[in-house]
């Protein structure tokens, strides 16, 4: 069988993709390919959590427009994410820091009506007393922001997909893609060669190394990120916390729907390890900081731990679509550099879009891969983690 769109890569950005595609239109043949299982990349190693505030305006624009998809996931797929609005607190440790935030406040969020709250810190220790507030002078709080269950979107898409008519194939890696003549005609896997007129390459740290294999070098880099969880504990952290003093090393503090308190912080600095490793040393790091910020931490158990690739671009800002230079009929969807999970539903209907009509739509022209040659960057510094 030749189908008309080959997805490679079984996580949320994959399947978001494949689903819209038989959503706008279902008389189109789609298949999903999965090296493992499905969402075994990044879609299950991740800290659940989504925001719409970021640096740059393109990053804002199409945040907002992908929350309030994720928002409506639960009745569109049937599966409930168990969504909480618990928002995001940054804890300012400077004055300089302070007043970039008020002016992308008053330049962007509040264009986008998502204004964030500024919190001084007697209303910190109101709000959020378990947190030790010495050497922070105020908050940043970002209400619109939550935390879900990654899972229930993940197959929520995924059996959405299927529901439709989709097919999706697990330990089924794609080991080359086959073009002639300039143009995709499918991909070869240890299963045999499956023809397509399509390829969408949305295969999280390794599309790098597939689209290689045509002589496409994308720009990227996959960064290790490791995440300590803990026993489960009745609910009290609401926002996700991030530590911006120098010495913290990126820390963030958050608890899943479940009560799992869970965190990480950037160290060590560990790029192209793609076989998920953890280290003590990380932990020590984290927990000393931990504890610093919460103090009441130090009666938790870590119960597990788990590492994945936070895929970066050069601008930290992901990648959609092609380049004309590329064989005809092939795409990608990566890069997202920490940001993937939550800016997943929107890409799945700007992808589809695009695929469907060959019209790019105007949210997703940022985003195309030539922006690199011609200088044409989407500069995103909030990345945590």
């Amino acid at each position: 069988m030749k189908y008309d769109y080959i997805i490679v890569g079984g996580g949320i950005v994959g399947l978001s993709i494949a689903y819209h595609i038989l959503k706008f239109d279902r008389s189109k043949s789609v298949l999903v390919l999965e090296k493992r299982y499905v969402g075994s990349g990044a879609s299950t190693r991740n800290g659940s959590h989504f925001r719409v505030h970021f640096w740059s305006e393109e990053n804002v624009r199409f945040a907002v427009k992908s929350r309030e998809m994720m928002l409506r996931i639960s009745s569109e797929t049937g599966w409930n994410p168990i969504i909480m609005l618990g928002g995001y607190l940054w804890l300012i440790c400077s004055e300089d820091i302070l007043r970039a935030y008020e002016e992308t406040n008053r330049r962007i969020w509040s264009r986008y009506n998502v204004p964030v709250k500024f919190l001084d810190i007697s209303e910190i220790n109101k709000l959020f007393p378990y947190i030790n507030t010495d050497g922070f002078i105020a908050g940043v709080y970002g209400p619109q922001d939550g935390k879900l269950h990654h899972d229930f979107v993940t197959f929520g898409y995924y059996y959405g997909f299927r529901k439709l008519g989709g097919k999706v194939l697990e330990y089924t890696p794609a080991t080359k893609v086959l073009f002639k003549d300039g143009s995709v005609y499918g991909v070869e896997t240890p299963k045999g060669v499956i023809e397509g007129d399509n390829i969408v390459v949305a295969a999280g740290d390794h599309s790098k190394y597939i689209m290689s294999i045509v002589d496409v070098d994308l720009p990227l880099v996959n960064e290790r990120k490791e995440l300590w969880v803990s026993e489960p504990v009745s609910l009290f952290i609401k926002p996700l916390i991030v530590d911006l003093r120098s010495d913290s090393m990126g820390l963030y503090i958050a608890q899943s729907p479940r009560g799992e308190v869970m965190g990480s912080i950037d160290y060590p600095k560990v790029q192209e390890d793609l076989e998920y490793n953890v280290s003590l040393e990380h932990f020590r790091m984290f927990s000393r900081l931990a504890i610093r910020l919460i103090p009441t931490l130090k009666y938790l158990r870590i119960m597990r731990t788990w590492s994945g690739s936070y895929v970066m671009s050069p601008d930290h800002s992901h990648i959609l679509g092609r380049d004309d230079e590329w064989p005809e009929g092939l795409y990608v969807a990566t890069g997202y550099s920490g940001h993937g999970f939550m800016m997943a539903p929107y890409t799945g209907y700007v992808m589809a879009k695009y695929l469907l009509t060959g019209e790019i739509p105007e949210d997703m022209k940022p985003y195309l891969p030539t922006r690199f040659k011609y200088k044409k960057l989407i500069k995103e510094t909030m990345v945590i983690g």
